[in-house]
């Protein structure tokens, strides 16, 4: 009788180990899988990066957990048929691996002017999407922003309805910059509509350009031009060109205490 119910089970178990794998494989996602790792924004604590109308901030956006194949999330500005009002200077495309899903991304966010409240999403296949939430108001720049990125814009060529325009940047700091964008404000109704190999964007009278991939560091006294097109239908005034440097801000100075005896 145990012979006859080891040899029964011999033969069956290979059955029924094929019948629960075909159960398994029919069940929807996240049944025999475990669940799409989630998009994690970290806006330092708050509900929303804050920043002044003419400077940025920092969010760092990670994984909840390893996703199956390495994946690519694209930072767009939520509002439809709209270009931000903010530039995402740390690039629009962010790349996780199973490797480094918890290795958070900083994604500096650049206000053109303030504008109150935004958001961007963050999407990607295979994943969960996120929220970046932006506030940008009137309050004053911190006192340990980096002033070392310097810019200078020259009018190139121009002609009925439109214009070039190069602008020169250089590191006037005493410490090597790593990253740079470059915004600029017109007066009339200037539309950019080219910008080299950089990334750019644009909202209402502002626009803002990314540094080409070859050019973002600079060494201390070292300079790099961008060009970009500018076309207009009514009248032209500016740009009035800023850079925002990376690092944004300096280290904080030390507090010093005093005691009397």
């Amino acid at each position: 009788m145990v012979t006859r119910r080891a040899v029964l089970l011999r033969s069956t178990l290979p059955v029924l180990v094929a019948a629960v794998v075909a159960v398994l494989g029919g069940l929807p996602a996240g049944h025999a899988r475990a669940e799409s790792p989630s998009v994690v924004v970290d806006h330092g604590g708050t509900d929303y990066a804050v920043m002044p109308g003419s400077g940025s901030a920092v969010v760092r956006v990670s994984l909840s957990g390893p996703p199956a194949t390495t994946t690519t999330l694209t930072v767009a500005w939520v509002e439809a048929g709209t270009t931000a009002p903010v530039f995402v200077s740390s690039r629009r495309k962010l790349t996780f691996t199973a490797a480094d899903w918890n290795v958070p991304r900083p994604v500096r966010i650049i206000s053109l002017r303030d504008f109150g409240p935004g958001a961007f999403s963050v999407t990607g296949p295979g994943v969960t999407g996120g929220v970046i939430r932006v506030y940008s108001s009137t309050m004053p720049l911190p006192p340990n922003v980096n002033r070392s990125c310097a810019v200078t814009g020259t009018t190139t060529n121009s002609w009925p309805g439109g214009y070039t325009t190069t602008a020169t940047v250089t590191n006037v700091g005493t410490g090597p910059l790593t990253d740079w964008t470059v915004t600029a404000l017109f007066d009339g109704d200037e539309q950019v509509v080219a910008a080299g190999s950089g990334e750019w964007g644009q909202y209402g009278r502002g626009a803002a350009i990314a540094a080409p991939m070859g050019q973002r560091p600079l060494a201390p006294g070292a300079s790099a031009t961008i060009g970009f097109q500018v076309r207009f239908a009514h009248r032209a005034g500016g740009p009035w060109l800023r850079c925002t440097p990376e690092p944004y801000l300096l280290p904080a100075p030390p507090t010093t205490t005093t005691s009397s005896r």
